[in-house]
């Protein structure tokens, strides 16, 4: 693209102003702003910046329905089937791990966050332990699709290549970058960063079907023959990753697109809840939900809207290929603090919201899904997310609730806590699940002081 057909684009949407320091600029920035101007999807930018949020009409949010229990009667029959589909290779993790752990006062991605309680293993690493144990106990290791941001894609690199992939097999591990949406001022302006770029932020995580599509990851999924995409965060150490239960009752209903679900804490808890919205499925906020709705119990005594969101997803990869093909995925506007440069080119770090950035969810594609399915599971045993420092969802929180798990499968091995306050940390390779655990641990053994089980040197 030259610059007089730049200047055009960007005129034919108000949007010039991208050109202000071109005369300040070398040859190499010139280019590189004009392959950036090149690249940007103004129509869609208009388009976005201009639709307005419409919140759900209370009056159409109803019960989600069937929600999967524990001890469906089908349960038996689902968590043979989701073996076999790991046992044929079916199944690959999607791994989301764009964030930083600059909430945490870490400085580095946060799947390099160390969260053992014992060993000080790191998201990543717990994360890799699990697919590794699948792979042992299913004969196939599920492959590994990560999805970094801009901010720590190449850490993520290096990463993985100085740590062998964690013991992965490379040829099964893929990493790629979420895709990124230019953001502007208040007014729709697009915002510079630099005199040659326009300023980018990450699409959100309804940007990863795209992100799928161009790396080539589905691709690589059908070539390896993964028709089953498990999604999880790397901010949840307890999430499980390809869980044969899961999957198995994902594939029995033939689901699209399938969720699991936690227990609200309270009515009011500042969670999504799962719905049904006009007869479709999908996560209400708690903003658009009134009190008095998330107050109602049902006939058996329980909130109409008890179930949240815990981020822990099953797809079909064909739903997710659909997704990714989509030009009207929805976008939210989200009102931040965006570093950019003042008319004198100096770049400024806004105190306050100054700009929009623009953001797609996965979840918002729930309701286009013709089959879906709901399964609950047990909050404390599969979710604590480390988001904060201190206080909830923080690393203090996330270890104890790992703990209190671990140590319920010491319990139900015949185990004794001779020290109730010991840390317990458990690895995937030691043990996947507490029925494995209660095979290797004697009867009566006795857990007298931090405990650590797996590979490594602080093995007990």
């Amino acid at each position: 693209m030259d610059l007089a057909t730049a200047t055009r684009r960007l005129a034919a949407h108000g949007q010039q102003s991208v050109l202000r320091f071109w005369g300040s600029l070398d040859d190499g920035g010139r280019a590189r702003l004009l392959a950036q101007v090149e690249s940007l999807d103004l129509d869609w930018l208009e388009r976005v910046f201009a639709a307005e949020w419409r919140a759900v009409d209370p009056r159409h949010i109803a019960p989600p329905g069937d929600v999967v229990r524990e001890g469906h009667g089908q349960e038996r029959d689902a968590i043979s089937l989701g073996e076999e589909a790991l046992r044929l290779g079916r199944v690959g993790t999607l791994l989301v791990a764009g964030g930083q752990g600059t909430r945490l006062g870490f400085d580095g991605p946060k799947g390099e966050f160390p969260v053992g309680a014992v060993s000080g293993r790191t998201l990543y690493r717990i994360h890799g332990e699990r697919l590794l144990a699948l792979g042992r106990r299913c004969g196939r290791t599920p492959p590994l699709y990560l999805m970094t941001s801009d901010a720590n894609h190449e850490a993520a690199l290096e990463l993985f290549a100085r740590e062998a992939c964690f013991g992965l097999p490379p040829d099964r591990v893929r990493i790629f970058q979420q895709g990124l949406a230019p953001a502007v001022d208040d007014s729709g302006t697009l915002l510079l960063d630099a005199p040659d770029h326009v300023a980018m932020a990450p699409n959100g995580n309804g940007g990863l079907f795209a992100a799928l599509r161009d790396s080539g990851a589905f691709e690589h999924m059908r070539s390896i023959g993964v028709d089953t995409i498990s999604y999880i965060q790397v901010d949840n150490p307890l999430s499980l990753s390809c869980d044969p239960r899961f999957v198995g009752h994902h594939l029995l209903r033939q689901s699209q697109f399938s969720c699991k679900a936690i227990r609200k804490t309270s009515p009011f808890e500042r969670v999504g809840s799962y719905a049904r919205v006009n007869g479709r499925l999908q996560v209400v906020e708690y903003t658009e939900i009134p009190a008095e709705l998330a107050q109602r119990i049902d006939d058996q005594g329980e909130l109409l809207l008890s179930f949240s969101n815990p981020g822990l997803f099953v797809w079909s990869r064909e739903f997710a290929e659909a997704q990714a093909a989509r030009r009207d995925l929805p976008f939210h506007k989200a009102h931040k603090k965006i570093p950019h440069l003042d008319a004198g080119g100096q770049l400024l770090f806004p105190a306050e919201p100054s700009g929009y950035k623009f953001e797609a969810f996965a979840m918002d594609t729930l309701p286009d899904a013709e089959r879906s399915l709901l399964l609950a599971c047990d909050r404390d045993a599969e979710f604590a997310p480390v988001k904060n420092a201190a206080g909830d969802d923080s690393p203090a929180s996330a270890r104890a609730l790992m703990t209190k798990l671990y140590t319920s499968w010491i319990v139900r091995a015949g185990g004794r806590m001779v020290s109730p306050g010991a840390a317990i940390e458990v690895s995937p390779l030691y043990a996947l699940d507490a029925e494995e655990l209660q095979a290797k641990l004697p009867r009566g053994f006795e857990v007298t002081s931090d405990l650590y089980l797996g590979p490594g040197p602080r093995q007990t």
